[in-house]
């Protein structure tokens, strides 16, 4: 039987058919699988199904000369207050005597972070952490901690996967001694630094848009939108994407929503957090719930860390808008815009007995390219009626169609379009108060 071949640090085994795969500090060994709908209490969601894989773990991380009495010297050997003269014949002998060979733990944490299952060379799934503690004679699931040279430690690892994959592969990541890829079943994933084509990449990630479609949404006049992704690590470890805080939705009106949080359909959400792995591709969904006449979107990633991605998801954006009413520069940080008008979308409940109902359509232009800016409208965009009355945005503008949602952020060095509704004295004059960064109070005429 052939035995495992080692990897160079940085580089991938890849393991021959129901061969182990081995490391400078690991062998990994595939030693079964099977297939279950529910363990103990946990069941699988619709459509899915729980791999078992049974594993083997082999500790080759050579034994350590150990000098014990060097190791408990609190003078790290310098006990001495002579100068000069080399080590005798006498203390190497003596230093010989205290050496002994010890084991070197090898430990892997946590555990979730390093190991996938590969699906159908298209998807990297994580340990169910919560399943494999169901399993009886499991392997970790937080860490692995092999305690010396040659020593083994077997059990099995549950994940949440689609149902009847083609495909499977464990992924083990270690950019110190060696990644590891074996295979299970089918055939081989196929090894990639990169996804090519119409995918846009920064230094941490690669993402391409390999799907866009429709479902209904809870509220009247809005669909929601599913977008998938595919993507890969340009590190040789997991990279973390927090699209929940720092993926937008751009439409063709120029409105912008943040991902919905757990989104129902999904097989692999990736908010509020999306992982991806180095070596193999993987695909997720976001969702965004939108106005039901979008007809272009791209999804735009402005993280703290790396540069900007703007990717296209369906058809070309390129929101226009009339020229403003009236425009305020708050310094270097923000510009308002006004645009025309104070028609209140329709659908949007009625206003306060004795009330005018107006709105404001609105754009907020981020002048700064390295952080979003996060607006507090009742704050910021304030009427101004008679009497000096200040008037804030009222709830109907939570259900305006193009609207401020989540945090209401304006990504980095981007726009964003949004209607405040506000409910008014009728026929009354009023001024839009604007209060900012730079700008304590500027007023602007309404009507």
């Amino acid at each position: 039987m052939q035995g495992p071949s080692a990897a160079a640090a940085g580089k991938v085994t890849i393991a021959a058919a129901g061969q182990a795969a081995a490391s400078k500090a690991i062998e990994l060994r595939v030693t079964g699988v099977r297939v279950l709908p529910s363990i103990g209490n946990r069941t699988a969601s619709a459509g899915r199904e729980f791999v078992i894989v049974e594993t083997a773990w082999k500790n080759l991380v050579p034994k350590k000369a150990v000098n014990r009495k060097k190791a408990a010297d609190r003078t790290a050997g310098a006990g001495s207050l002579g100068f000069g003269g080399g080590a005798t014949a006498q203390d190497k002998a003596a230093a010989s005597a205290d050496t002994t060979l010890e084991d070197v733990k090898f430990e892997a944490r946590p555990l979730p972070n390093l190991l996938w299952l590969i699906v159908d060379g298209r998807v990297a799934e994580p340990i169910d952490v919560q399943a494999t503690r169901g399993l009886p004679g499991h392997v970790g699931p937080d860490g692995l901690s092999i305690p010396g040279f040659e020593q083994v430690v077997s059990g099995g690892l549950a994940f949440e996967t689609q149902a009847g994959a083609k495909s499977l592969a464990l992924l083990f990541l270690d950019s110190v001694n060696g990644h590891l890829l074996v295979p299970i079943s089918g055939p081989v994933p196929a090894l990639a630094t990169g996804l090519g084509g119409s995918a846009r990449a920064n230094e941490i990630v690669e993402l391409a848009a390999t799907g866009a479609t429709w479902a209904d949404a809870k509220d009247p006049g809005r669909r929601r939108l599913v977008v998938t992704l595919r993507g890969i690590s340009r590190k040789e470890a997991l990279v973390d994407l927090p699209f929940a805080d720092f993926g937008f939705l751009l439409t063709d009106q120029g409105c912008v929503f943040s991902p919905d949080r757990d989104a129902a359909g999904l097989t692999r959400p990736l908010a509020p957090r999306g992982r991806f792995t180095p070596f193999v591709p993987s695909e997720g969904q976001l969702a965004f719930s939108v106005p039901a006449d979008t007809r272009a979107a791209a999804l735009l990633f402005r993280p703290r860390q790396g540069a900007a991605i703007d990717l296209p998801v369906l058809g070309e954006v390129k929101p226009k808008w009339s020229a403003p009413e009236a425009t305020i520069t708050d310094g270097d940080v923000l510009r308002v815009l006004r645009l025309p008008g104070t028609a209140v979308p329709p659908g949007l409940p009625p206003p306060a007995a004795g009330a005018e109902q107006v709105a404001l359509d609105l754009v907020v232009e981020n002048l700064r390219t390295g952080a979003g800016i996060e607006l507090q409208a009742a704050q910021q965009f304030r009427l101004v009626g008679p009497g000096d009355a200040r008037i804030v945005p009222s709830r109907a503008s939570t259900q305006a169609p193009c609207r401020l949602d989540g945090r209401n952020v304006v990504p980095a060095g981007g726009s964003r379009r949004f209607t405040l509704v506000y409910d008014v004295p009728p026929g009354a004059p009023l001024q839009l108060e604007y209060r900012g960064f730079n700008v304590k109070s500027e007023l602007i005429k309404v009507r």
